[in-house]
């Protein structure tokens, strides 16, 4: 991954904070949508908690976004994480959007994704194999 793509992380309570901290230290500067403490801020993570999301573009990837109530801001992105949020969007099943989006729903999710890149290293290969992990817990409780 080349140092001038934008990370985005939309995060819901504690788990955007962790997944920016996370994709921080691994790929550098990541923009947190989201509650989150100002320590973030040393390790990479610029923070916008007062920012309303109004709505998902998972193919371009995108994020709209409501800073000052009522005017409408499109965050384009390269690599987009959705930490915590229910997204309908996606078919059952789908976890990853075109190795560029990663939805995690909870703290076992994100605990997976980290190990992915522990894993692989690299963006691509870690949501796939992200995406056969997730793919394979779910088809073991049907």
């Amino acid at each position: 991954m080349s140092s001038f793509e934008r990370i985005v992380v939309v995060g819901a309570a504690g788990l955007g904070a962790r997944a920016a901290t996370c994709l921080a230290r691994r790929f550098g500067p990541v923009h947190l949508i989201g509650p989150g403490s100002d320590a973030l801020g040393d390790v990479g993570v610029r923070r916008y908690p007062l920012a309303t999301v109004r709505d998902l573009d998972l193919d371009t990837p995108a994020v709209v976004v409501d800073n000052d109530g009522g005017r409408l801001q499109r965050l384009v992105c390269d690599r987009l994480v959705i930490a915590g949020w229910p997204v309908p969007l996606l078919p059952w099943g789908r976890w990853v959007v075109d190795g560029k989006v990663a939805i995690a729903g909870d703290g076992a999710d994100l605990k997976l994704l980290s190990t992915c890149f522990d894993v692989n290293g690299l963006w691509r290969p870690a949501l796939a194999d992200y995406q056969f992990r997730r793919q394979s817990g779910a088809n073991s409780l049907l």
